[in-house]
């Protein structure tokens, strides 16, 4: 049977007394229902830690009454079961709204009716698990010999190929079919009582062509590399200093300090700093920072896939779309799903995601940048008197309500008169966000993205971010001195 079969259940008969079950009852449904197979491939020091496949067939149904919502999840597929799973729903709606303070309408759309589909290069299913197993072997190998410095390494593969269906009471009927791959790569080494580690990862929307690429293929050997050159790198002096972040320190700290401050979740529960703040100078007038999941922007970076973080639809049928959040330096637009839009008395702007069909739609960032300018990166190095060049991030702590960030860089350079002098490890940036966006005195011209994992509510989804190099004056540095 194609796994498509398993969702013809839902048809036009069932969605019929789908609706005949909600008339004058529930406001909004809506089902989702998914089909996932894939492998899971976990190395760690040349040893097999996990080797899985999956199957998993799921179905989440939302029902909606004045502010409440009531939700059901399913491990079936069967017509019965969604009826049943149906008047479930409905009858949670109907509690939570006897109990929940914010009452509210979810604003109507326009159906969407339409079939989507990743065109992979070379089909997940087409390649045996024994290449897969050789490609990882091959990965934690090349990271294991690359120096007797090298003390451990981790390497994940991950893939997976989705069918979905989402029908709700818009009439939208909305089929996918979708596939991802990602590889991970960590490596510690070790010297003289020194720790240090590098991660690398490459992820991507389409088929086994991801693994493939260049990057990928460079992915362990550039993480034992990075391990190696860390453990004879100095630390800084802390202080206040002149900062340049290369592409992906950019992207993080976009995402991670700022972008989460922009989901309208956040805003409507109080736990954002930029709560009332649209239209609003809060950056630098050169700053503009999009959202922008859209598909086929893989091609921008010349890669023969799609970005991790894109989308067709999100989990709640709206259309992937450029949104832009800061234009100018005023503070534009909130991220939102259906329930955010609807409270703020705006259009929601495809941000409603979810980690599978059993979990509920949060709002959540999909490609998020800063839009370049007209500085190449060699110049503003070479107009920077004293500062220090940070790139790419290790780990961090954010705090969206009050825009407080610290992070710790994964490589350093110590820049002299317009040089770039000595590798330096163990930085770490600190600062509130506002104050650095506008302290932001260079944008490049080049950009780059990198791919992530972003956890939220107990939810874990593809995500993008990038930009181009940037200085920021004034930065709060850190280090070990």
């Amino acid at each position: 049977m194609d796994i498509a079969d398993d969702l013809k259940e839902i048809d036009d008969k069932l969605i019929k007394e789908l609706n005949n079950i909600a008339k004058d009852k529930i406001e909004f449904w809506d089902v989702r229902t998914g089909i996932n197979h894939g492998t899971t491939l976990d190395f760690t020091d040349l040893k097999t830690k996990e080797i899985s496949t999956h199957y998993i067939t799921e179905c989440g149904i939302r029902a909606f009454i004045n502010g409440g919502w009531g939700f059901c999840v399913l491990k079936d597929l069967n017509r019965k079961s969604i009826l049943k799973g149906f008047q479930k729903a409905s009858k949670l709606a109907k509690l939570s709204e006897s109990l929940c303070k914010n009452k509210f309408k979810i604003t109507t759309r326009n159906p969407i009716i339409h079939d989507f589909k990743v065109n992979s290069k070379k089909n997940l299913e087409e390649v045996d698990i024994e290449e897969k197993i050789n490609l990882v072997k091959y990965h934690e190998k090349v990271a294991s010999d690359y120096s007797p410095k090298i003390k451990n390494t981790h390497t994940l593969y991950t893939d997976g190929h989705t069918n979905s269906l989402l029908v709700n009471s818009f009439n939208s009927y909305i089929f996918q079919d979708l596939s991802f791959l990602r590889l991970f790569s960590l490596v510690y080494s070790k010297q003289n009582g020194i720790i240090q580690r590098a991660v690398n990862s490459i992820g991507g929307i389409g088929g086994f062509e991801i693994a493939k690429t260049e990057k990928a293929e460079n992915l362990s050997k550039k993480s034992a590399k990075e391990a190696v050159d860390l453990l004879n790198a100095k630390s800084p002096i802390g202080g206040k200093l002149t900062i340049i972040t290369d592409p992906k320190l950019t992207g993080t700290l976009i995402h991670e300090a700022f972008g989460h401050g922009v989901e309208a979740d956040l805003v409507l529960n109080n736990d954002s700093l930029l709560k009332g703040k649209i239209g609003e100078k809060v950056a630098s007038e050169t700053v503009n920072i999009l959202d922008n999941p859209s598909m086929d922007q893989g091609k921008k970076f010349n890669l023969p896939y799609d970005l991790f973080g894109c989308y067709f639809v999100d989990d709640e049928g709206i259309p992937a779309q450029k949104t832009t959040i800061i234009e100018k330096g005023i503070l534009k637009n909130y991220l939102h799903n259906l329930e955010t839009s609807s409270r703020m008395g705006v259009q929601s702007n495809g941000h409603g995601r979810a980690s599978s069909s059993s979990s509920r739609p949060q709002v959540r960032m999909g490609f998020t940048f800063l839009e370049p300018r007209d500085w190449n990166s060699e110049e503003i190095i070479e107009d920077t008197k004293d500062g220090i060049l940070c790139e790419d991030f290790q780990y961090g702590y954010t705090d969206p309500s009050t825009g407080n960030f610290q992070f710790k860089c994964k490589f350093s350079y110590k820049i002299e008169n317009g040089e770039k002098k000595e590798l330096m490890r163990d930085v770490s940036l600190s600062g509130m966000i506002l104050e650095v966006l506008n302290k932001i005195s260079a944008i490049g011209k080049q950009t780059s993205y990198s791919d992530g994992i972003c956890g939220k509510g107990g939810q874990s989804v593809r995500v993008c971010d990038g930009g181009p190099h940037i200085r920021i004056e004034d930065m709060t540095v850190g280090g070990l001195n």
